[in-house]
């Protein structure tokens, strides 16, 4: 059998909408990117949403629209190196807190003790789409007077105690890349939020600085989100919770047949306070490269999210100086996670074929 590791989802009624709107809209900014906007935001549970080209935008423009430059923002080694990178393109110093190994995600604990200062946010990073541990962090910034933006990048519909991710903290920040829970069709972004002038902040910031037509009173970039991918969004936000529902069966299976095997550790299912959303399913083990090795040949896909943690990429260690054993907890994820096929298409079968392989491998060893 063979397993790919995602399947994007592009069926005729998108393309139909995309046609629809390169047909009877403007290009860009067109009808469709405000019904999206209005759309996303109710669905997310915040008065504004504001599209942008990338969920890499979505974090620049927020920071800088949260006025951290030349000050520092608290975020986790443990993600992609976009979400680091904004930071620092926004003219602030990223500070990490180490990850926790249960659900991979910021640890509260070690945010404290990073908090100083010059701290002028914290950007928790919901991996994978399970949801962090949001009542620390939002007691934190209130005690402290701290932004706290959320990167949803992988947990659009992921749920923290009955409040959707991205309208917990100031700020939320997805990315509609095409292996997301929902895609454009291509790169596209979202910001979220309940705050009147940061929503306006970013509206201009993602459309040069403009005030109006002819006027602009900031420096902004060209960071818009095109009419067709908007129209394609709409379609897929509709299938949104279904797709999640049938991604959260796939885990409970995956779960259910890897029960016992003390060689690997799983990822939290759903509890009272977090509903996770699996964007990704992803294992620990420390057979990590022979597992994936082995898996390839029988002929199923796999991926690291993501092997080597922020503070140790080469332009990392180049800047600030950092070095293995700064962030052990990171650096063990980075060495053992493996993210195994995960898409709302899969069949049950499919997913007892991975487990079986995955059982075989460790039985072959013994």
């Amino acid at each position: 059998m063979k397993v790919p590791f995602a399947k994007p989802i592009m069926d005729e009624e998108m393309i139909q909408a995309a046609a629809n709107a390169l047909r009877n809209e403007r290009l860009v900014m067109g009808e469709s990117v405000h019904k999206f906007e209005e759309e996303f935001a109710r669905y997310i549970g915040t008065k504004h949403a504001i599209a942008v080209s990338s969920g890499t935008a979505a974090l620049h423009i927020t920071m800088i629209a949260s006025k951290v430059c030349g000050k520092e923002v608290v975020t986790t080694p443990m993600s992609f190196i976009a979400t680091a990178n904004a930071v620092i393109q926004a003219g602030a110093t990223p500070k990490f807190a180490d990850a926790r190994e249960s659900d991979y995600d910021i640890d509260p604990n070690q945010v404290k003790l990073v908090v100083s200062e010059k701290t002028a946010a914290v950007l928790p990073v919901h991996l994978y789409g399970q949801p962090c541990e949001m009542a620390p962090l939002v007691e934190l910034c209130n005690k402290k007077g701290l932004k706290l933006i959320e990167d949803a990048a992988q947990a659009h519909g992921s749920v923290y105690r009955g409040k959707k991710i991205g309208a917990i903290g100031d700020a939320g920040c997805f990315s509609f890349y095409t292996t997301k829970n929902m895609t454009v069709g291509g790169d596209g972004g979202m910001v979220t939020t309940d705050n009147d002038e940061l929503a306006k902040e970013v509206a201009k910031m993602r459309d040069c600085g403009r005030a109006s037509r002819y006027i602009h009173d900031m420096v902004g970039f060209t960071a818009r989100l095109n009419t067709c991918n908007a129209a394609i969004g709409r379609v897929q936000l509709r299938h949104l919770e279904s797709w999640n529902e049938r991604r959260r069966a796939i885990a409970g299976l995956y779960s259910q047949e890897l029960k016992g095997l003390n060689e690997i550790g799983k990822p939290p299912l759903a509890n009272k306070d977090s509903t996770p959303v699996f964007h990704l399913y992803v294992i620990r083990t420390k057979r990590r490269d022979e597992l994936a090795s082995y898996l390839s040949q029988k002929g199923v896909e796999t991926a690291i999210h993501y092997p080597v943690p922020i503070h140790l990429q080469p332009v990392y260690i180049q800047m600030y100086g950092y070095k293995e054993g700064s962030f052990p907890v990171a650096e063990r994820l980075g060495s053992t996670v493996l993210s195994l096929p995960m898409f709302p298409e899969m069949k049950d079968e499919e997913v007892r074929y991975v487990t079986e392989q995955i059982k075989g491998f460790f039985g072959g060893l013994k």
